[in-house]
């Protein structure tokens, strides 16, 4: 292997744009085992942007630019590609690219559908490469102290976990096209709306912090039937009649008895923002960064994780001090590449996120509780079922 992986960026949009921004950071702090020699959007000028951002910080190679990801995949030296297209393109892109022997990393989530992503990991299993989500939640500075306290039996036995998220704000919530996607808003291009979408974020903390889901029942609705896109002036441009979810309402059985009460109601609400994240225990509680015992004990849970722990287990999770999601998912992504090991979020662990999630739209049409094992091994597709037709996926 070359001393430096050659990756693609596939998908030059907002998010890939946050991707730079890690790899930026990867770069300047000494870590930039790669080379990003390729960018590729059917729109030719954000490749080329993209192109240009990544030459400011990477300067002895411009990255090459492409229309269309065959004509990418010719170029027999890149290794890795970075995918961050629209969910129902990730399986499209993703599986030739690993029948052609690269690396893959994509966007969240997974697939556009369970069939759709276990087609991924078959590919990436047959041709023994790296399939890695792009999930920076279990990477956050307050999710690993969090998960560290709870490891350390502060706040005891998990018992319930309660997650609400509101958007209410101009470009998440009300009546606007979610961050200028309308693709977003259509079950045949996005699969789902909010609960997978942002969903699938909520997922992965409930997991990495309490273990598997076994049962979910669930409820979604659209509350506003019809999103807008807006100019300067406030003027209507762009209207796009919707047909996921804006908003969900769950609760979830974890394997070890816990519950988690969790609305993801991102994409709806009107007037401002709300959120919250409260983990309770046998011993006390975490609300967001802070921690309150039983015993009176109060004390921000951040603080306490970067004073106590392990300096050894700080430095693997937080390399040369980074704390930016975008950059310690991408390292992890690299690290598992040059090691032969499996991301920390691979194929498997971005599946059964969205497991998780499809389990909660799927019990809303069934209306009655469905096991996460069954949504998994396709038991249970009953919402899937018009997407995956009409992607011959059968």
């Amino acid at each position: 292997m070359p001393e430096k992986i050659r990756i693609g960026l596939i998908g030059c949009g907002d998010i890939a744009r946050y991707h730079v921004s890690g790899f930026r950071e990867l770069a300047e702090k000494g870590l930039g085992d790669y080379e990003i020699v390729a960018t590729c959007d059917v729109m030719k000028e954000r490749a080329k942007r993209l192109a240009s951002e990544v030459k400011q910080f990477q300067k002895r190679i411009r990255p090459e630019v492409y229309t269309g990801f065959q004509n990418m995949l010719k170029n027999e030296d890149i290794q890795a590609l970075d995918i961050c297209t629209d969910h129902r393109t990730h399986h499209l892109i993703a599986v030739p690219c690993l029948e052609a022997d690269k690396h893959v990393m994509v966007e969240k989530p997974l697939g556009i559908t369970m069939r759709a992503g276990r087609r991924m990991i078959d590919a990436a299993e047959s041709r023994r490469k790296a399939l890695a989500v792009a999930e920076d939640q279990r990477f956050h500075l307050l999710n690993r102290a969090s998960k560290w306290a709870i490891e350390q039996g502060y706040i005891g036995g998990v018992q319930m976990i309660f997650q609400i998220g509101v958007g209410g704000s101009p470009n998440f919530g009300r009546d606007a096209i979610i961050v200028g996607t309308p693709w977003r808003h259509k079950k045949l291009e996005a699969g789902a709306g909010t609960v997978l979408d942002n969903g699938c974020h909520d997922v992965d903390e409930f997991r990495y912090l309490n273990g598997e889901v076994k049962e979910a029942m669930g409820f979604i609705e659209t509350f506003e039937k019809t999103r807008v896109q807006r100019d300067d002036r406030a003027k209507i441009v762009q209207r796009v009649k919707t047909t996921d979810e804006d908003a969900g309402f769950a609760i979830l059985k974890f394997e070890d008895g816990s519950v988690a009460n969790w609305s993801p109601a991102y994409w709806a609400g009107h007037g401002e923002p709300s959120s919250c994240r409260w983990i309770y225990g046998t011993k006390g509680c975490l609300k967001g960064e802070s921690m309150m015992l039983d015993d009176g004990r109060r004390e921000d849970v951040t603080r306490l994780y970067l004073l106590n722990a392990d300096e050894e287990e700080r430095e693997k999770s937080f390399p040369k001090g980074i704390t930016n999601t975008f950059a310690l998912k991408i390292h992890d992504f690299l690290q598992a590449i040059l090691e032969h090991r499996r991301p920390k979020v691979d194929g498997w662990e971005g599946l059964r996120d969205e497991a998780v999630c499809y389990a909660v739209i799927e019990s809303s049409g069934l209306g009655r509780p469905v096991k996460v094992k069954d949504v998994l091994e396709g038991v249970v597709e009953d919402y899937q079922k018009e997407i995956n037709e009409s992607l011959g996926l059968s």
